[in-house]
């Protein structure tokens, strides 16, 4: 949107106050407006900007983004007027020191009425905004632990890049009047904290917090310096690691009186369980919990999977002022007796709730029993198979957004793919591990299955037929990141299939499983606008 000529400005202000708001919340992104009604020399049309300078989003600037012009004009003619006025801000990480620098220079070091702050990555396909979600190869150890999730990758942000960033911002007067701090989930702090490492002397008012943390005692370390004062705290944590020493005496220490709303997601299987379960126990005035998780049962129970008995027993009898608890637990257990579904369901019987369970037992010795409460609060499913009811009339998934298939009895077929698209309407990253060739290959050039909104995809462990199904006959319109086997992609290059080229033609990012510097100017022609992600011993390689 262009700055309003004169005319413009007439014609605009000829117009009722009620129209003009309408406008005003239909222009995306809403500075643009701002850009537009400030500044200007009209003293209405200021003070209706001024009635919607409350809520200020900044993200929609990133490398590559058109819009480089109004950021200047903003921050030179807009900003000084509105500071004031403005109660909750959204950034990038790469804007931290900016924003820093400029309300030091104009406002003493703070906004005076800014209670809200998030952080987002800013990670976005420099064409058309789209946040990324792979960051780097993908191929690794985990990935050959059974039924262990890596997606999406997190933005591992070290200490000594964006960790200092994060760790002087909350120890500086900026924060002072925050009560609610987000950091974007999939960007994860990964450096242990020391007790001077990361302070929160300036946070005296937080009472929200949002945040993404590699280590488990991260999460520990945190609640001990905030637990008195947060009210909601919402945290994802990388993983939890058996070998990490003396957690219990610390999670003794831990106090939160005011603590009333609880999330915790984990969604990478993890073993060592006692912190977790004691940490949980010490949370008493707890009134709303949420738990996404996925437990390797191992030195837990024996034989068992999760069920309504052991939340019970470990959780829920500990926190007597619980009002809502909401939960999607995937536990895995290896070599697992037999267990009926009906002998799972008969577990939550005493907590009149309502709630569903799946499940699977696998090939590879491996069983997986899912338990979630309904409706469904998570985005996720991880290691879905054909037997999974994905597909129901109260249209119970129609929220999530990322789906990992997986099968080592069954193959996927296209009726398969088909009820997927169907339940799952918001899918934006889906991808699939099998092996098993399909029994009943479709010949025609396109099938009529609409993944209008996947943009990323990932089809590392699988067999030709997948590849060839997604790629060359359904329409993937907003693909951007493509993480694939290598061989397979060279093999789908080679056909040379039209809806292949047109599916890749707006793919931003692509990740091989093997090193491929030998192909890449291949690689790239199909790819046009795509970014190759380099494996390590590519780097000096590939220019």
């Amino acid at each position: 949107m262009n700055c309003l000529s004169k005319k413009n400005v007439v014609e605009l202000i000829d117009l009722p106050d009620e129209l003009i708001l309408y406008i005003m919340n239909k222009v995306n992104p809403h500075v643009l407006l701002l850009c537009s009604m400030i500044h200007i020399g009209n003293h209405r049309l200021e003070e209706l900007a001024f009635d919607r300078c409350h809520s200020i989003d900044l993200t929609f600037y990133y490398i590559g983004t058109p819009y480089r012009p109004f950021i200047r004009r903003f921050y030179s003619h807009v900003m000084p007027r509105i500071g004031h006025h403005i109660q909750s801000l959204t950034i990038n990480l790469d804007q931290i020191s900016y924003i820093k620098t400029f309300v030091k220079n104009n406002f003493n070091g703070t906004f005076p009425n800014l209670t809200h702050l998030k952080i987002m990555l800013g990670a976005k396909h420099a064409k058309t905004g789209i946040p990324y979600t792979m960051n780097r190869p993908m191929k690794s150890l985990a990935m050959c632990k059974p039924l262990f999730s890596i997606v999406p990758q997190y933005f591992l942000l070290p200490k000594y890049i964006i960790g200092e960033k994060l760790s002087a911002l909350w120890r500086s007067s900026f924060m002072r009047s925050i009560e609610s701090f987000e950091l974007d989930d999939n960007g994860i702090l990964v450096e242990r904290l020391g007790d001077d490492e990361l302070r929160f002397d300036q946070v005296i008012r937080l009472t929200h917090l949002r945040i993404s943390l590699w280590h488990f005692d991260q999460c520990v370390h945190l609640l001990n310096q905030l637990g008195s004062q947060l009210y909601s705290f919402t945290v994802t944590i990388g993983d939890i690691f058996e070998e990490e020493p003396n957690l219990i005496p610390k999670i003794r220490l831990i106090s939160c009186p005011n603590l009333k709303q609880m999330t915790m997601t984990i969604y990478r299987n993890f073993n060592n369980y006692e912190p977790f379960i004691f940490l949980l126990q010490r949370l008493v005035n707890v009134e709303y919990l949420t738990l996404l998780l996925a437990i390797n049962v191992k030195g837990i129970v024996s034989s068992y999977f999760i069920d309504g008995f052991f939340l019970e027993k470990n959780i829920l009898r500990y926190m007597p002022h619980l009002r809502q608890f909401n939960y999607h637990i995937r536990s895995i257990l290896k070599n697992a007796s037999h267990i009926t579904i009906d002998r799972i369901r008969q577990s939550f019987l005493k907590q009149r709730q309502p709630f569903d369970c799946v499940l699977d037992n696998f090939n590879n010795n491996y069983g997986q029993c899912q338990i979630y409460s309904i409706p469904f609060i998570g985005t996720r499913l991880d290691f879905v198979s054909n037997r999974f009811p994905l597909y129901d009339i109260n249209k119970t998934f129609s929220n999530v957004t990322i789906l990992l298939l997986f099968d080592d009895i069954k193959p996927f077929e296209s009726v398969f793919f088909e009820r997927v698209a169907r339940a799952l309407p918001r899918l934006r990253t889906l991808e699939i591990i099998n092996q098993l060739e399909q029994q009943e290959k479709t010949t025609t050039k396109k099938i009529n299955i609409d993944f209008a909104h996947l943009t990323v995809l990932i089809l590392y462990d699988i067999h030709m037929d997948y590849a060839q199904q997604f790629l060359c006959q359904i329409y993937l319109p907003s693909l951007i990141e493509l993480a694939i086997n290598k061989d397979i992609l060279l093999t789908i290059i080679d056909q040379n299939q039209q809806q292949a080229r047109d599916n890749c033609s707006r793919v931003g990012r692509v990740l091989t499983s093997k090193p491929s510097y030998e192909s890449i100017d291949i690689i790239r022609n199909f790819f046009p606008r795509a970014h190759y992600v380099k494996h390590s011993c590519e780097v000096k390689t590939i220019k």
